[in-house]
């Protein structure tokens, strides 16, 4: 399994209201991300993605997304189905928590695909519009053999437009 950080992911978000019942959101995703790989040492990556969340219930959001990580070679694909609640607090500030499932593949029949699983939890401050979150997410690799990092963790800005 490879060493994946990704530095500083970005994904715009444009909600088609705030966090509750029936709303979708559409998000695209920019950022940077290295990957580690024993015989040609860390590459780095500019990483492009969209995703659709529709919540549930009130705060609740299911999803589903796409991040591709272009530039070095091989390139990565992956496919990634969240599950976040953002927590009503009755004021501007909104913690969140998240899990996710992950399923990466490369471009290079070298590299084996696999999966991971994992957590996101920060917080979201709403401003007239829209809102700016900051967060943290953990990432545990489901493939991981004893040789390998298990898991990595990285953090991410995520700021949402309501329409």
């Amino acid at each position: 399994m490879k060493k994946i950080i990704a530095f500083l992911t970005l994904s715009l978000t444009l909600y088609a209201g705030s966090f509750s019942a029936g709303n979708i959101g559409l998000g695209l995703t920019v950022g940077s991300g290295s990957v580690s790989y024993t015989t040609r040492g860390s590459q780095s990556y500019f990483i492009a993605g969209v995703s659709a969340d529709y919540f549930l219930i009130d705060g609740l959001a299911i999803g589903i997304g796409y991040r591709g990580w272009f530039g070095s070679s091989p390139t990565i694909h992956q496919g990634t189905i969240p599950l976040t609640y953002y927590i009503p607090t009755g004021k501007s500030f909104r913690p969140y928590g998240g899990a996710f499932y992950r399923y990466t593949q490369f471009s290079d029949s070298n590299y084996d695909s696999y999966s991971s699983a994992g957590v996101r939890v920060g917080g979201a401050m709403m401003f007239e519009g829209g809102y700016v979150g900051f967060g943290w997410v953990q990432e545990y690799y489901l493939d991981a053999s004893e040789q390998d990092n298990s898991s990595s963790g990285y953090p991410e800005v995520v700021v949402g437009f309501s329409f």
